[in-house]
């Protein structure tokens, strides 16, 4: 029997205390092990590794953790590519403690640890969204549906909102903080990469006088029911968090929240070049309602799938900060929902000024 849905386990004992105690949980669970000694003295350091289920590698880690000899062990776990064994069942268990989707489901620290390593180096990371930002806007100067999907298929924008996600419903303050910037700091530059580039292109004269400018800007989805870009979005950050917080791969989807975000940034940018403030106006809040509605959906998706701290006062406080962020995110989208529904009718009185609307 083969399954993929496991994890390799190894623990490193210091102490054959440490051992005693391991071992009495992994009997408890009736889990198969291994234990290879890596002294002479076999008191003093050993290594036991053992195979189990993906979703119940939490359980056996918080078992570990309570343990009075947790600081004379290390634990790695591994994701095999398939474990073999005619020992193995079919029949997955279900725990009802660790939310919907519990077969499939890793453990926190798992997704802690995937979340974490989504974010790469910040220079790689700036490097790749302005490469992304003036591929979107050649991609909108040219007219062709194919750049923008390259521009798509380059851009790191998938991580750093999952990152938040993660860091929100497991309260991690310094990956929430870093996970933020990442945000903030990618769009700042894909808007410049974006705009230097129309600007130059105009100014060069690459794109043709007679070219209309107009007909490529209809390219924006500003004028769209802002309720289908919601959607879009929404669905974007739920298959993100399904696919992170699972042994999905979250490739693909990171394709279709680009989707979502760099073809509106290079709009932005043609409209600032070439003077179309509405144009300007109504795709950076199409930008900003995807980004907000990716984070809020993949906020409550990974809540949903049962990532919660065990004890009751973690769980509060965590909840409270989870409720006041996706309660912002979600009077941010609205807000934005309703100015881009205004825009798109042409209702902009009191709104913004006149000139503006032009």
């Amino acid at each position: 029997m083969a399954r993929t849905d496991m994890r390799l386990v190894e623990v490193m004992l210091l102490a054959d205390e440490a051992r005693t105690e391991l071992l009495d949980v992994l009997d408890a669970e009736q889990l198969d092990y291994s234990i290879v000694d890596m002294t002479d003295d076999p008191t003093r350091s050993a290594m036991i590794s053992f195979p189990v289920a993906a979703h119940a590698v939490e359980s056996i880690q918080d078992q570990i953790a309570d343990l009075d000899c947790r600081d004379e062990m290390y634990t790695v776990v591994y994701d095999p590519e398939t474990i073999v064994s005619d020992r193995l069942d079919d029949d997955v268990e279900e725990d009802p403690q660790v939310g919907a989707l519990a077969p499939g489901r890793i453990s926190r620290r798992e997704l802690h640890s995937k979340a974490a390593d989504l974010l790469p180096d910040f220079v790689i990371y700036t490097i790749l969204t302005a490469i992304s930002a003036v591929v979107a806007t050649a991609g909108v100067l040219l007219n062709s549906l194919s750049v923008l999907i390259g521009s798509m298929v380059i851009a790191p924008l998938l991580g750093p909102a999952l990152s938040t996600a993660v860091a929100t419903v497991i309260d991690d303050q310094r990956l929430f903080g870093r996970s933020v910037l990442f945000q903030l700091k990618g769009s700042v530059v894909a808007l410049v990469s974006s705009v230097v580039f129309a600007y130059t292109a105009k100014s060069a004269t690459y794109v043709s006088r007679n070219a209309d400018i107009d007909v490529l800007l209809q390219l924006s989805t500003h004028t769209s029911p802002a309720f289908l870009l919601v959607a879009v979005a929404v669905c974007g950050g739920i298959a993100g968090a399904i696919s992170l917080s699972t042994s999905g791969s979250t490739e693909l989807v990171g394709v279709m929240v680009a989707a979502a975000i760099m073809p509106p940034i290079g709009i932005v940018g043609v409209g600032i070049a070439w003077g179309r403030p509405r144009v300007v106006l109504g795709s950076t809040a199409v930008v900003l309602i995807n980004l907000m509605s990716i984070n809020l959906a993949a906020i409550v998706s990974l809540w949903y799938l049962g990532y919660k701290p065990d004890s009751w006062q973690e769980l509060k406080q965590t909840r409270s900060k989870l409720l006041r962020r996706s309660a912002v995110l979600l009077g941010l989208v609205l807000t934005l929902t309703v100015f881009l529904t205004r825009l798109s009718h042409g209702d902009l009185n009191g709104v913004i000024p006149a000139y503006v609307a032009w």
